[in-house]
């Protein structure tokens, strides 16, 4: 035992530790498996429902507008003699655990500190947003935020062509990757991730439409579910997500700025894009997280139609700059808290009712953290060390 703990940089109070949180992680996910909310009562059980009456023929029909690869799961679920929402949950319980090693793990390497890696491990496991989506509200994110984590994992082993595959993975389950895209094309402008390595995220998706399409669904309908998605739950400029709509109001102009607040978005992403791309820098690990962090709370923050579940990526971005940074020890505290507000507001059926603490208040919390890591990153950028000179650029380029 002592010399298989000793190849893995172990000890055994490490050990006891990691089997500690374990159950704890394990604990709240068993007491909360018989949670029966909403979600699944309006969407997963009908559809595994259906599954399980029609077979894979269901995927040719339009009774469902996630992506394929997800319903695929739920077809696999179908076929299982045990009950439907125990296996449903249990597999993104178990996905919780995975996401947990794989960030334990990249921060060991990352900051080279064994201690920041097993607290990730721990802290991972017990963050009510984590456990919530997964084993209380019985979503699907942690599916695509698993993904994300080992696009991370492999940037940061400088293995781009890994990482965009994982990307690609993520987007093929999701849509609210994309919220971290812009991080990637500052990387492109870097060149630390060529241009090729994009063409994962389209032929990953168009793979993982190819069984739907043969069962009988329209390819463009296929292409386009996520367009779907985006024209469903325009009732409201906020779906209970703390940003600049509940700051002016998310029910005036509803039309008007949903269409404006979606252009407006572009366009700030736009000038930072120009902005950022001016110079080239030196693309380090924390620089990587700050980009991405940035992007994972400016997006949500001015996009229209936003659901209270869309900071989860930021969630997981803000422990890891925290445990690259410890000087950064709020940002999750902060984070998780905004997100955690948002969860509790849906899930305990408040409704249209304002949570305990206004929503307004929990934007301009977003808010400051967003112009904190944007400092950060203008600091980063100024700093004459960080920058590359483009002659420098072009003496490599002869060089090779």
């Amino acid at each position: 035992m002592n010399s298989f703990l000793k190849k893995r940089g172990l000890n055994r109070m490490d050990l006891c530790y990691l089997a500690a949180l374990t159950l704890i992680g394990l604990g709240i996910r068993v007491i909360l498996r018989v949670v029966i909310t909403d979600d699944w009562l309006m969407y997963w059980d009908p559809w595994i429902s259906d599954l399980k009456e029609m077979g894979f023929s269901y995927l040719a029909t339009d009774r469902y507008d996630y992506t394929p690869t997800f319903v695929y799961i739920l077809w696999a679920i179908s076929r299982l003699s045990i009950n439907p929402m125990t296996a449903y949950k249990g597999l993104h319980c178990v996905l919780d655990f995975v996401a947990a090693g794989i960030l334990g793990k990249m921060i060991w390497k990352v900051t080279g500190s064994k201690r920041k890696g097993i607290l990730s491990y721990g802290l991972f496991l017990i963050v009510p947003t984590i456990w919530a989506n997964s084993a209380l509200w019985a979503q699907c994110d942690i599916i695509f935020m698993t993904f994300l984590l080992l696009c991370f994992y492999y940037l940061f082993e400088d293995r781009p062509c890994k990482a965009m595959f994982f990307y690609g993975m993520a987007f093929v389950f999701k849509l609210q990757s994309l919220f971290i895209f812009p991080f990637l094309v500052i990387l492109w402008v870097n060149k630390k991730v060529d241009l090729k390595h994009f063409l994962w995220i389209p032929a990953l998706y168009f793979l993982s439409i190819v069984p739907a399409w043969i069962a009988g669904r329209p390819l463009m309908d296929l292409i386009n579910i996520y367009m779907a998605q985006g024209a469903q739950d325009v009732w409201s400029l906020s779906i209970k997500w703390p940003n600049i709509y509940q700051i002016i109001g998310n029910q005036f102009f509803l039309l008007e700025y949903a269409s404006a607040g979606t252009w407006l978005i572009l366009g700030i992403l736009m000038i930072i894009l120009y902005a950022m791309a001016q110079k080239r820098y030196r693309i380090t690990n924390e620089f990587i997280v700050q980009m991405a962090l940035f992007f994972a709370i400016l997006t949500p923050w001015f996009l229209p139609h936003m659901h209270e579940r869309y900071g989860c990526v930021a969630d997981i971005l803000a422990i890891i700059y925290a445990m690259m940074n410890t000087k950064k020890f709020y940002f999750p505290l902060v984070q998780i808290l905004v997100s955690f507000n948002s969860y509790m507001a849906y899930l305990s059926h408040l409704g249209s009712d304002e949570p305990t603490i206004y929503y307004g208040v929990w934007a301009f919390a977003e808010l400051g953290l967003l112009v904190l890591v944007g400092l950060d990153i203008w600091h980063y950028m100024r700093n004459p060390e960080n920058q590359i000179p483009m002659e420098q650029e072009t003496v490599k380029k002869e060089a090779a």
